[in-house]
């Protein structure tokens, strides 16, 4: 089941502490899947890629078609 997390309106400092809290939270799952709305704001996402996802070992994708979303999956999963 794909869970979705807008961070419209949060301060990246929030989004932050949103994001991570959701992850771990959920960690115990063998099929996350995460659906984050960063609107457009690289910088939020090299904040969550450096400081959330190389740091838990999550993947992520940015798609081409939408540069406002992040896609993160567990990659623990075997």
């Amino acid at each position: 089941m794909k869970n979705k997390i807008d961070l419209h309106g949060l301060s990246h400092e929030n989004a932050l502490i949103q994001v991570e809290e959701f992850l771990l939270m959920n960690s115990f799952r063998n099929d996350l899947e995460l659906e984050l709305i960063t609107g457009n704001s690289p910088k939020l996402q090299e904040k969550i890629i450096n400081k959330i996802l190389n740091k838990h070992k999550y993947t992520y994708y940015i798609p081409e078609y939408n540069r406002g979303m992040m896609y993160i999956t567990d990659s623990k999963i075997n």
